[in-house]
């Protein structure tokens, strides 16, 4: 009878530990997947991230190159044929609406007297200018002039 007991007990014993052993593997088998899936999500943000990075910085660049596209073709195109000039803004948009819808590609330059005049044309040299003024004095304003940035 000792001998049945103790074969019991030892049979209760093994079959309740492989039971535990069992459970623990569960687990640990748990947390690795648990811990490959925070490992996966931090994965996925620091990518998104970096491509956010990566859009930010082409964007700025691309500002960059047209801010700089600009400032040449300021510095180039320095001649331009005015044909209006308004100390009051709502007054210049309007007329440079007014102008752009009869076709022309219109633009505000503001002088340091403050005023806001109606670009429609920029050139390099001032011989390009002088022709053009005259259309522009026969078919929009005949008044118009021209203007020399940074004078």
């Amino acid at each position: 009878m000792k001998k049945i007991a103790f074969v019991l007990a030892v049979l209760i014993l093994l079959s309740s530990g492989c039971n535990i052993f069992g459970k623990k593997k569960r687990e640990q088998e748990k947390a690795r997947i648990e811990q490959m899936k925070k490992d996966s999500t931090l994965k996925a943000q620091k990518a998104a991230k970096d491509l956010e990075l990566k859009k930010a910085q082409e964007e700025q660049a691309k500002q960059e190159a047209i801010r700089q596209a600009e400032e040449e073709r300021q510095r180039l195109y320095k001649f331009h044929v005015i044909v209006g000039s308004f100390k009051t803004p709502k007054y210049a948009a309007a007329y440079k609406d007014f102008i752009g819808q009869k076709g022309y590609q219109t633009e505000i330059l503001v002088n340091s007297y403050k005023f806001e005049m109606i670009s429609i044309g920029a050139y390099k040299s001032w011989g390009e200018a002088v022709k053009d003024l005259q259309k522009a004095r026969e078919a929009v304003e005949a008044t118009s002039w021209i203007y020399i940035k940074g004078q």
